[in-house]
């Protein structure tokens, strides 16, 4: 039968409940051990923290927008429920002249001479 996954597991140490020999010195075997797993869970936890500090910042950034995106989209879909009952003649009222030079107006058109 061929193998799908053949990648060498990591074979940590196991250690007996009791630590210590029965003179109570630890063995220089089992301090190596001990060591060995410590390492090992430093190592891990640093790299974890390390991730998780990479990833945060993108990911305040990555909720910031979409809380924009859905406020400009409330914001919008609202001015047009507003907006529904109103005309262009109520919104803008042009004043000309005779000389049709004079620009009177209440949507602060630019004033045209």
């Amino acid at each position: 039968m061929d193998k799908i996954y053949s990648r060498k597991r990591l074979n940590l140490p196991k250690l007996n409940i009791s630590i210590f020999n029965k003179s109570n010195v630890p063995n220089k075997n089992e301090i190596y051990k001990i060591l060995k797993i410590l390492i090992i869970m430093l190592i891990a936890i640093i790299t974890m923290n390390k991730m998780i500090e990479a990833i945060t910042p993108i990911m305040d950034k990555q909720c910031k927008t979409n809380a924009k995106m859905i406020a400009t989209k409330i914001s919008n879909e609202q001015a047009t429920v507003v907006m529904s009952n109103y005309d262009y003649d109520d919104l803008c009222n042009i004043i000309k002249d005779s000389n049709r030079k004079y620009c009177n107006d209440k949507c602060k058109c630019n004033n045209s001479k």
